[in-house]
């Protein structure tokens, strides 16, 4: 959507020509500053490394990366740190998104305008950043890191450097050797060059296609530039001192005539008001001032208040401890009758073998208590290795209930603690506990004529959670509940919910409670929880309690039929929303930033388990785009004509659509979606998802026949027509919890290729990831930017709002928008429909069922 204007640097000659003087003798003062650095840093470093200094205070520089003024340091951000950064310096102004993408890797996307370039007034550029950090500071070790500030765009920000830095006390000390922009001081030759003479040749800035990756410039030259400085951290909280030497001469800009340059040396203060924000403000280059203000956010925490608006979860009840030994041991005896029944005999009279009866009794003392290690049967006698209590007494009959309704004939108990000297061993009779046993069930047994009425209950009790209930199917020992959720963006935090209303509900021998959440009526996962451990759980005060003893995860039964044969589920069901929402287009030249304020209205038809029609209008309320630029694309026009949808299509049909959903095997999800699937497309097709159970990789192919709509939005079609589909690779990585995608297929423009992406999901749903589009068009027929690329921001409303929310804050920041590498929106629907209940997210916040 126009073309990036060559903006910054000039050729060799132009350089040597317009180089100022100073640069002989200042280069001699900086040798003899890293020298002195160098010695002062080696007798205080170990004194340093045993001191209790905080760290060096976070820094952001005017190229939005963690530094000095304008030099880069080896310094990292903390963790996941996001970072906003807006800077002005004499005719330029930078704005840079900064991810700490791991605590070692840094990346930065950046954009920047500089005045007075030429005949225009005003000219752009965009570039991508890396930083990775080799070494961590440690004793006498100062922390190095390796990076580049522009390898993907035109070149006019183009420079490498390794960097060094050192803590001593409250300063902290930088150096390092730059290449591209920062050799402009020229202080040594370059030391690769002096390896592989190719390394002394580097291509003048802007001479790359805009957006082309420049790895065949990176740390090229025949001469690198020395750069360093410190910082103070003073008395007053909050306040640093900065100073600076820089090896960027500003050649392109000063060649333009808006930015003088007489020393390289820069000098000023750096406040924090809040861990959130940093202003920083200096005299640079000896001729003008300098002004950065970054925010920064930490992806890593949940929302900071424990106060939300909407439904406290249910205040759970706790059996008591005959209930609890009843319970258990009922669900035991029928477990032993029904493994018998199933092997051909009289349940009653068939005995389980022992190692089963030994594993039944185990993990129903493990359910009951976190005390026991092990048992062993040996005859009539039950011994057990357990921490004793201080009332060894009731501990033993305790446990005696358990072993007295098993189906084994034990008659003695004997407890030893085998992790304790002493020797103590404690011993008593299950004969008693049967009569005890036998009581305990008749009382709950009387209870069952109740299941009924609990079960009336549920309903209005998931309710006032807004969980959708669906159906409950009672047993003896179990209960069954099918449920929707639709308002919490965890799934984990609906089955917490849910496992709580149980408890409160169910009736005392139901020992299991069996979730199946369901998406548009088809179910996807199960939650099988064991109401003692449950309990033991909510009354641990050691904080050793792991949610793992109570749940278990499993793929849900693939039978549906009983969703729709329930009378309480009735279909068709509707539901709809209404919200504002915003859009945003950057980086055109000709206003950079544009939003677009616009009514949305969705609605849902679920017409039977698994069929819906989707339906979604929108209505623009308030926008400052601009619709003059020419798309100058030589493809089709299957997205650089989206200003045309916006202008002519102010109010319309965003999406009006049937869907059916159905799981073909427990582990495959298929899609059919047909009718206008997008603002821009109408069609059909097919999608399928295969997520092996407790596996981190997921297969997904997708297939489309699409025809490109009118501009107006609503019925009519334009004269295009493509297959598209993709079939991608999806691996959930326990590294950092990044997510790695690899789709292969055939794009909307009818070209075919490869798009890689990388994210990085945090426990408190932010995801921030990048993508590249590789197809077979050729860079000179993509037009400008040569391929398609950006940076996706995904933020739940629950992590920034005290809210309880499924919806999000998705933002796609590309570049340019052209007609390459192109997907059709939603064609990974039932990958995202899917993924909140993927055995993986799951498994992340299963606590969230314990402690919701």
């Amino acid at each position: 959507m126009g073309a990036i204007i060559p903006i910054l640097g000039d050729n060799s000659g132009v350089l040597c020509q317009n180089s100022p003087s100073y640069s002989g003798g200042f280069r001699l003062k900086f040798r003899a500053l890293l020298a002195s650095t160098a010695i002062f840093a080696g007798l205080t470093g170990s004194a340093a490394a045993q001191s209790l200094s905080p760290s060096p205070p976070l820094l952001r520089t005017t190229y939005g990366d963690v530094g000095l003024f304008d030099m880069p340091s080896a310094r990292m951000a903390p963790d996941g740190q996001l970072s906003f950064t807006a800077s002005a310096l004499s005719i330029s102004e930078r704005f840079t998104l900064s991810f700490q993408a791991t605590p070692w890797l840094e990346g930065s996307f950046r954009y920047a305008r500089v005045g007075h370039w030429g005949d225009d007034a005003h000219y752009y550029d965009r570039s991508f950043g890396v930083k990775v950090r080799l070494l961590q500071e440690y004793g006498l070790l100062p922390s190095v890191s390796v990076g580049s500030r522009d390898f993907v765009g035109s070149g006019g920000y183009g420079s490498e450097y390794v960097v060094a830095s050192k803590q001593v006390g409250d300063f902290d000390f930088t150096a390092g050797l730059g290449w591209g922009r920062l050799a402009d001081t020229q202080a040594i030759a370059n030391p690769l060059g002096e390896l592989v003479s190719s390394f002394n040749d580097r291509s003048a800035p802007n001479n790359r296609p805009a957006g082309e990756l420049g790895f065949n410039s990176l740390f090229h030259g025949s001469k690198a530039g020395a750069f360093g400085g410190l910082t103070w951290r003073t008395p007053i909280e909050g306040l640093t001192l900065i100073g600076e030497y820089s090896s960027d001469k500003y050649v392109g800009e000063r060649s333009a005539g808006g930015l003088k340059v007489r020393s390289p040396t820069n000098v000023g203060l750096a406040y924090r008001p809040a861990d959130s924000l940093m202003i920083s403000a200096g005299w640079m280059y000896g001729t003008t001032y300098g002004l950065t203000i970054a925010i920064s956010s930490d992806p890593t925490q949940n929302y900071p208040s424990a106060v939300r608006i909407g439904p406290a979860p249910t205040e759970p009840v706790i059996r008591t401890e005959s209930e609890r030994q009843a319970a258990l041991s009922a669900l035991q005896r029928r477990s032993s009758g029904a493994e018998a029944a199933k092997n051909g005999g009289v349940w009653v009279s068939v005995p389980a073998p022992r190692a089963q009866i030994r594993n039944e009794l185990l993990q129903n003392f493990r359910s009951g208590s976190s005390d026991i290690r092990d048992i062993t049967l040996e005859g009539q006698s039950l011994l057990i290795d357990a921490r004793l209590h201080s009332d060894t007494h009731e501990q033993c009959n305790r446990y005696a209930r358990i072993a007295a309704a098993s189906s084994a004939n034990i008659r003695w108990l004997a407890i030893s603690d085998l992790q304790n000297t002493t020797g103590q061993t404690v011993m008593c009779s299950t004969e008693i506990n049967r009569t005890q046993f036998a009581s305990a069930v008749s009382v709950g047994q009387s209870l069952a004529a109740k299941d009924a009425d609990t079960a009336a209950g549920l309903r209005e009790a998931l309710a006032e959670q807004d969980i959708t209930f669906e159906m409950v199917k009672p047993a003896e020992s179990e209960w069954i509940i099918y449920y929707e959720n639709n308002r919490y963006n965890r799934s984990t935090e609906a089955a917490g919910r849910v496992t709580r209303v149980l408890m409160a509900k169910a009736p005392a021998q139901i020992e299991i409670f069996r979730l199946i959440e369901t998406r548009l009526g088809m179910p996807v996962r199960e939650y099988r929880i064991l109401r003692s451990a449950m309990e033991r759980g909510l009354s641990d005060v050691s904080g050793q309690f792991l949610a793992q003893e109570a749940v278990k995860l499993r793929l849900p039964s693939m039978e549906t039929t009983p969703l729709i044969t329930q009378d309480f589920v009735n279909y068709p069901t509707l539901s709809f929303t209404l919200d504002p929402k915003l859009t945003q287009h950057v980086f055109d030249p000709a206003a950079p930033i544009q939003f677009l304020v616009y009514g949305d209205a969705t609605g849902l038809l679920q017409i039977a388990p698994g069929l819906a029609i989707e339906a979604e209008a929108t209505a623009t309320l308030w926008t400052n785009y601009t619709f003059t630029r020419d798309p100058g694309s030589d493809l089709p026009h299957v997205r650089t004509d989206i200003l045309q949808y916006l202008d002519h299509g102010k109010y319309g049909i965003a999406a009006l659509a049937a869907v059916y959903r159905a799981r073909l095997t427990p582990t495959v999800f298929t899609q059919v979606r047909a009718g206008m699937l997008e603002d821009m497309y109408t069609g059909g097709g097919l999608e399928m998802v295969w997520r092996p159970e407790e596996s981190r990789f997921v297969l997904t192919g997708d297939i489309y026949k699409v025809w490109q709509r009118d501009y107006q939005r609503l019925f009519n079609l334009r004269n295009y027509s493509v297959v598209t589909g993709h079939v991608a690779l999806h691996y959930n990585s326990p590294w950092y919890g990044m997510h790695f995608a690899v789709r292969a297929g055939q794009y909307l423009a009818g070209d075919r290729g490869v798009t890689f992406e990388m994210s990085r999901r945090f426990a408190s749903g932010i995801e921030v990831g990048a993508w590249a589009t590789f197809t077979n068009v050729p860079y000179a027929k993509f037009g400008e930017g040569s391929f398609d690329k950006g940076i996706m921001i995904h933020i739940p409303f629950e992590w920034g709002l005290p809210i309880w929310s499924q919806s999000s804050y998705n933002l796609w920041l590309s570049p340019l928008t052209r007609d390459g590498g192109q997907r059709l929106g939603g064609d990974d629907s039932l990958y995202e429909a899917t993924e909140r209940t993927s055995y993986g997210t799951i498994s992340e916040h299963i606590d969230d069922v314990t402690n919701p």
